[in-house]
Formats: C-alpha cells, sequence, structure tokens
C-alpha cells in the first residue's frame, strides 16, 4: 500500500469536505424570541448553529453530527435548536454579533432569559459533542472541557491543544491562549503529522485574529516568519521554511512579498535546484493570479502538474471506494487519536461522501488553474485539450463553469468558454447565482451586452440571501459598464 494512504487522515482532520444538508437533526424554524418562550414553557435551553455556506468544519458537522441519531435525541430532549446562516441578512449577522460568534461553526447554548451560557467551535464527533453539551448545561466552562478533552487523550496532541488555545482566547486569557498556540505551531506537526495542513492555515489565522487585540501574537508570527526568510536567502532552508514563510504572508494578506523573494532569488541564482522548485510550487497560485501567463508556461511542467493531479485524484478515489477494508488493514499503522477521528468518520452514513467531494473539488480547482494558464498564453489548442480531460472525468455543471470562469480570469475569454458557461447553465436550469453570474460576465467580455445584463438581472430577482444579491448586484454592473472585446480580440477555440 502506498504511503500516500497514511494523507488521507490529514484530508479528515484538515476538514476538506464538501456541503452536505443536516439531516437528523430537527432544527425549528422559529424566531429567536420564539424558541426562547419554547424552552421556557419545555424547560430546556436554546441551542443556535451559527453557521456559514462557505465554512467547511460547518459542513463537516451536517454530514456527520448532526446526522447521528444520539446527537439528534439529546439536542430534542435538552434544546429547541436553530440554525442560523449569519451572512443571509442582516438581522442574522445582527444576532451573531450580539451572541459573540467570531469564527465558524460555532453552537451557542442561550438560557432561556438570553443569556449565553456558553459556545461550542470546531468540529465534534458525537460523543463528545453530547459530553461537551451536557457539561455547558451542568455550568462547566469551555477552558474546563477543552482541559478535560487534553487530559483524557494526551497533553501532546496538537488537535486538542489548539481547543485549549482556542478556549482561552474565547475566555480572553491571551497570553495563554499564545503560549498553546505557539506550542502548537512549533511543535504540532512532530506528534501528528496530519496537523500540517491545520497548522499552516486554522492555526495561523487563529493567531492572526488573536494579534488584533493582543499584538505579541502578530509579533511572535512575524518573528518566525523572519527566521525563515532568512534561512531561505542564505541557502540553509528546508521545506518548511518555505511554507512557513509563504503561510504567514498569506495569512497577513502579504503575498506579494512570497512573490518579490521569488523573483529576487531566481534572478540571483543561489538556491539549490530541490528548495527553489519548492518556493516556486508555493507562489505557482500567486502566479497565474497576477497573470503572469508566458513565464508561468516557459518556468513550470505544466502537463507534469496535470498527471499529478490526476494521480492524486484516483489514488483518493481509489481509497474512498475501499476505505474500510483498507482502515482495517492499515488501521495498526495510526496513532490512536487518529484512529479515533477515522472510526468517527466510519460511524456516519455520508462523511466519507463528504470527503470523497473534497478530491473532486481539489481536482477541478487544480485542472481549471491551469487551463487558465494555457488560455491566457494563447495556447488554444492544448487549452482544448486539458479542458477535455478534466470533463472527461468530471462532466458536471461546476466543472463547465470552472473552465468558463478560468476563462473569464484571464480577461480575454475565448468562445469556447462561452459553450462552456451555457452548459453549466442549462445543466442547472439557471437556478444556480454563481454559475449565473459566469454566464452573464463571460456573454459581457464577448460583447453579447444585453444578453449578459438579462441573465443578470434575472439572477438579481431570484437572488435569496443578501450575499447572493449583492453578488449579482455587482455582477449586473459589470455588465452594464464593461465595452465588450472587439472581434479582433475574440480567440477561438476547438473542443469543450
Amino acid at each position: 500500500m502506498s504511503a500516500k494512504w497514511l494523507t488521507v487522515p490529514g484530508m479528515i482532520v484538515c476538514l476538506l469536505a464538501s456541503a452536505s444538508v443536516a439531516g437528523g437533526v430537527t432544527f425549528h424554524d422559529l424566531s429567536l424570541d420564539e424558541a426562547a418562550e419554547r424552552a421556557v414553557a419545555e424547560d430546556k435551553v436554546v441551542f443556535v448553529d451559527f453557521f456559514a455556506a462557505w465554512c467547511a468544519p460547518c459542513n463537516v458537522m451536517d454530514a456527520t453530527t448532526f446526522q447521528d441519531p444520539d446527537v439528534a435525541a439529546w439536542l430534542e430532549e435538552k434544546t429547541v435548536a436553530l440554525k442560523i446562516e449569519v451572512e443571509a441578512n442582516e438581522t442574522n449577522e445582527t444576532l451573531a454579533k450580539r451572541d459573540g460568534v467570531r469564527s465558524f461553526p460555532n453552537y451557542v447554548f442561550i438560557s432561556p432569559n438570553g443569556n449565553v451560557m456558553d459556545r461550542i467551535t470546531g468540529v465534534r464527533w458525537p460523543k463528545e459533542f453530547i459530553r461537551d453539551g451536557e457539561s455547558i448545561i451542568q455550568g462547566e466552562n469551555v477552558i474546563d472541557r477543552a482541559r478535560a478533552a487534553l487530559a483524557e487523550v494526551s497533553p501532546q496532541n496538537p488537535v486538542l491543544r489548539t481547543r485549549l488555545a482556542d478556549a482561552y482566547a474565547e475566555m480572553g486569557q491571551d497570553e495563554d491562549a499564545l503560549r498553546e498556540y505557539l506550542w502548537c505551531f512549533d511543535e504540532g506537526e512532530k506528534h501528528l503529522g496530519v496537523y500540517r495542513s491545520v497548522r499552516l492555515s486554522y492555526l495561523l489565522r487563529e493567531i492572526e485574529r488573536l494579534g488584533h487585540r493582543y499584538p505579541p501574537a502578530r509579533e511572535a508570527l512575524v518573528e518566525r516568519r523572519q527566521r525563515a526568510e532568512q534561512r531561505i536567502v542564505d541557502g540553509s532552508a528546508e521545506s518548511d521554511d518555505i511554507a512557513v514563510y509563504t503561510s504567514i504572508n498569506r495569512t497577513f494578506d502579504e503575498q506579494e512579498a512570497s512573490l518579490a523573494l521569488y523573483d529576487r532569488l531566481k534572478d540571483e541564482n543561489t538556491l539549490d535546484g530541490p528548495t527553489f522548485e519548492a518556493l516556486a510550487d508555493e507562489v505557482f497560485d500567486l502566479q497565474v493570479v497576477a497573470g503572469r501567463y508566458e513565464q508561468i508556461v516557459a518556468e513550470y511542467d505544466l502537463p507534469g502538474r496535470i498527471e499529478e493531479a490526476f494521480k492524486t485524484y484516483n489514488t483518493s478515489m481509489k481509497v474512498f471506494r475501499n476505505f474500510d477494508a483498507l482502515f482495517e488493514e492499515k488501521g495498526d499503522q495510526l496513532d490512536d487519536f487518529t484512529k479515533m477521528t477515522l472510526q468517527n468518520v466510519l460511524a456516519q452514513p455520508d462523511a466519507l461522501d463528504s470527503i470523497q467531494q473534497s478530491g473532486i473539488d481539489l481536482l477541478r480547482r487544480q485542472v481549471a488553474r491551469i487551463y487558465q494558464v494555457l488560455v491566457g498564453a494563447g495556447l488554444l489548442k492544448d487549452a482544448a485539450a486539458v479542458a477535455q480531460q478534466l470533463i472527461e472525468e468530471l462532466d458536471d455543471a461546476e466543472t463547465h463553469n470552472a473552465l468558463a470562469w478560468a476563462g473569464y480570469l484571464t480577461g480575454s475569454p475565448v468562445e469556447a468558454n462561452l459553450a462552456q458557461a451555457r452548459r453549466a447553465f442549462e445543466m442547472t436550469d439557471g437556478k444556480d447565482i454563481v454559475i449565473v453570474d459566469t454566464l452573464a460576465r463571460v456573454l459581457a467580455i464577448l460583447g453579447h451586452r444585453d444578453e449578459a445584463i438579462s441573465a443578470a438581472e434575472t439572477g438579481l430577482a431570484k437572488a435569496e440571501t443578501s450575499f447572493d444579491r449583492m453578488a449579482m448586484t455587482a455582477c449586473l454592473d459589470y455588465c452594464r459598464n464593461h465595452p465588450g472585446l472587439t472581434v479582433t480580440e475574440v480567440g477561438d477555440v476547438d473542443g469543450p
């Protein structure tokens, strides 16, 4: 069995999952005031799942814990449960702010008199969720629960120490929070290899967010970034230094620094091959965003990247199709915490489907990005071949839309991109706002102004959330104001 299989727990721990609708738990269609009245009458508390549509951990909970019959029964017995999409409208945003929601997922327990009792943040498996919920109803606080969970497993488990740090931050104990966060960042991966992606994404965001009110947190990240940069420059860097440097820049929204360092070291030609290749890989997406299409074609092995993307995808799909058997065969190679995590996943009916969908989404993103480079560089036959390869594997609306959007992002989409956008629109009957947005923008830039405006206006009329209305309003403004490419500017390309 390939060692790559052992990276699958990392996909789970890092919450790479797609959306799924909660079916086990009954969430009531009530206002908070109505829920409070019902809670008084039934001697319960109010439970609110504050979520965001884009929140991957929220989707994991929907696909796993909230499908569990014991969780559903416990919430029904103890609470009046509500589910509120924070970004759907201003009222929900106000409620979330009032109840101290600062991250997602955020599960808030509210007494019938309207006071926040406590909250659960992040993913919890069914037994953990019930245990933590009972603790809240009994009056224990989030730090007590985090300490107990850590003591039960291992004081060196970085996932649980991250939860402890989150608890300290939630209670305003910033110095303690930073101490735990930094231990997790500096030492966590040594104790749990699959923690790497959490470390370079969620953990960094939480430290940076803490830094908004507690400056030593930001200073700690700046210090670690400087050390990593120095080792990169003097040639002593390891792969972790490159990942740390670029990830902190990404967290600070200072990614131009990563691209500038890459350009500088490329000109100086002072790094050894593997180190420079690692840095080049980290800044690939930045170069795409910067529109350096011809340079990317010259500097990167794009066919090799496509081959690797499909190879990883096929390996992961094989794993998920035979997950039970593989877990039984290789489970003894995993640490106890990861094994427990996988056992919880296997116990949930929709969890593997959600995680498998994350692999599909990853392939689509990776290949569409390369397709964008090829269209932007004018290599239209190569682009058509790449699009055909992806569609043969994933012939769905999301794939056609991803290819159309990739063409749009170049600023010079081709007629094939319009065909892709129309196909995605047809496959969804025009009901997906994201796809309507793509179609309208591609129409506008290719000179079909009236049709573009009509599509955007129809999309705006159908928009149900504040986010969708805002997106379609921006799209409509774009369609009305874009002059459209001239006939000679519009490229053509055979294929899908």
